[in-house]
């Protein structure tokens, strides 16, 4: 019988979560998913019991956030949106749809403007709907968090632009199924309402910056390309922290052409809004080097190669090791924001060595090497959970050849 154990965290809760104002502080938010057959229902109910805070409300708000200045953070304060639907912080502003007014409330800081559903906040429901802050920290970005773009503000100062959204239910959770209609017209606004965010007079806000792959790993790419055309040996681009594959698929019976047959592409793997790149194999999509961005800057992440590759599935990295005849290792990990960490989530492992009797496993304690024996439909149920490919990430290797 399959064990109802942990099995996932979901990106967006079981990564970081320290917010730039008050919405995503929570205790709620800062805990890993619940298991599979755990409802949402019953962890806000935990929540209330434990007399957190509900998510979203003003007693939620940190009492020392660093500022957009670098001091702590401003207190929350309800302000109005004037006639045409405009709400400003002093930094920056966006803009309301008329016909909603009345169904929202809008709490402001220095660096942070919230929207609310008005009926839900104020039955002590949360209420959080989404919202836009600034930070200079580069570490304040991913979880519930996403980067949308960057701002220079009237001070003279950079920022990251980020997008925040709610990690659990905001309405009454006794009716988990019945998100209100309010609340819906508010958050099927939210990409037009970002859309509509500027800088304050003085300051200059750029959609995108900072987040786009082709202006992050440009160099990289061409740098990298350079390399694999000149390689005299598989060590020469292990010692440059890209994998042997490259040169050694031109040799042999059957040489291949790493300028048509490898491709790279920028697409957002750990969900923090900046894209990450990823070069593999076009044909299996067996993933050989992995970089993110550290601090706006490439990072070189892991090299593979072809008894040891990545595959991406749902945000999460799975490492495909072929550790000796008949037994096969894969280990689910998610890329941390702005870091080159691949954080273990779990394994499963085939042993074939015995063709008759074949042998499975899983692990929760990778670093530990402790493994659990399982039975095959065990084995196959969390592999499924692996291999799931119904993510809304979706993207397409590009040959070196045409980068």
């Amino acid at each position: 019988m399959m064990k109802k154990k942990i099995v996932l965290f979901v990106a967006g809760s079981a990564l970081l979560l320290s917010a730039c104002g008050s919405a995503a502080t929570p205790s709620a938010a800062t805990e890993p998913a619940a298991a599979i057959e755990s409802s949402a229902a019953e962890t806000a109910a935990a929540s209330q019991e434990a007399g957190s805070a509900a998510p979203g409300t003003e007693s939620a708000a940190p009492e020392s956030e660093s500022s957009p200045s670098g001091g702590e953070t401003s207190e929350f304060k309800e302000v109005a949106p004037d006639a045409d639907g405009r709400i400003s912080n002093g930094f920056f502003s966006i803009t309301m749809p008329k016909d909603l007014k009345g169904t929202y409330t809008a709490l402001c800081n220095d660096s942070d403007i919230e929207i609310y559903d008005k009926a839900c906040r104020d039955a002590g429901f949360g209420g959080f709907v989404f919202g836009a802050c600034i930070t200079d920290d580069y570490s304040k970005y991913g979880g519930m968090r996403k980067k949308i773009g960057e701002l220079t503000g009237k001070d003279g100062k950079f920022y990251h632009v980020l997008i925040s959204e709610p990690s659990d239910v905001q309405w009454d959770y006794t009716k988990i199924d019945e998100m209100p209609a309010t609340y819906k017209a508010l958050m099927d606004q939210q990409d037009n309402v970002i859309g509509t965010l500027t800088a304050d007079e003085g300051g200059s806000y750029t959609a995108g910056a900072g987040t786009k792959g082709a202006d992050i790993y440009g160099d990289l790419v061409k740098d990298m390309i350079e390399k694999i055309r000149n390689a005299k040996d598989s060590n020469e681009l292990e010692t440059e922290d890209l994998s042997p594959v490259y040169y050694a698929m031109t040799q042999g019976a059957n040489p291949r052409d790493p300028m048509k047959d490898i491709g790279a592409a920028y697409v957002d793997i750990n969900l923090d809004g900046v894209d990450d790149m990823l070069v593999g194999d076009i044909s299996s999509r067996e993933i050989y080097d992995i970089y993110t961005s550290v601090n706006g800057k490439p990072a070189h992440v892991a090299s593979g190669h072809w008894r040891d590759y990545y595959k991406v599935y749902n945000s999460f990295v799975s490492e495909y090791t072929l550790e000796g005849a008949g037994i096969t290792t894969i280990y689910e990990t998610s890329l941390l924001p702005n870091s080159t960490e691949l954080f273990s989530q779990y394994a499963v492992r085939l042993d074939e060595t015995d063709e008759k009797n074949p042998k499975y496993y899983e692990s929760y304690d990778v670093e530990a090497d402790e493994w659990e024996e399982v039975d095959k439909e065990e084995y196959d149920f969390r592999l499924s959970l692996i291999e799931e490919d119904s993510s809304s990430i979706v993207y397409d290797l590009t040959p070196l050849g045409e980068m």
